[in-house]
């Protein structure tokens, strides 16, 4: 990370949505808070997700293929804390998580979240210490409505 500390302030406010992604399935899925997360296109409808080289769902993507982008109500920071820590925290995340299975890619799907996108991975592209993964959004379903949790919202904040 930057030492430059004016531009490490410029950066802090800099705001994003506070999702968490999932991928795989069963005992080898896992779950992570993201936030850097972004529509890239609408025809056909792309997102991408940016993970850190270190972090074990790098390694469970390029396995699975696919991720689910899970939106979080705007009250949901307990949640997005749950599944919030260190890269090397382990493949436990979803024992306990209550869940259900998305349609298309078969991801995990947190229950409470306000919507979900499945996306099945096209591209993969190096960016630093970070990879985005473009996926093309293959499903989703908006659950609930309302404002959704964000960084100007919640203390959850992701300098990478």
């Amino acid at each position: 990370m930057t030492s430059d500390k004016n531009l490490l302030a410029v950066l802090k406010r800099l705001e994003y949505g506070v999702y968490i992604v999932t991928m795989g399935k069963g005992e080898a899925g896992n779950a992570f808070t993201a936030s850097w997360v972004t529509q890239v296109s609408s025809e056909p409808p792309m997102v991408a997700v940016a993970i850190h080289n270190k972090h074990q769902s790098a390694r469970l993507l390029n396995e699975h293929e696919s991720f689910l982008v899970n939106l979080l109500p705007a009250e949901g920071e307990s949640v997005a804390r749950t599944y919030y820590g260190p890269a090397e925290s382990g493949y436990e995340k979803l024992k306990a998580a209550s869940i259900t299975t998305s349609p298309v890619t078969r991801a995990p799907i947190i229950n409470g979240a306000a919507a979900y996108l499945e996306c099945r991975i096209v591209q993969r592209v190096l960016a630093g210490n970070h990879t985005l993964y473009l996926g093309e959004v293959v499903g989703g379903a908006s659950l609930t409505e309302g404002p959704l949790l964000t960084s100007s919202n919640c203390k959850l904040r992701y300098l990478g």
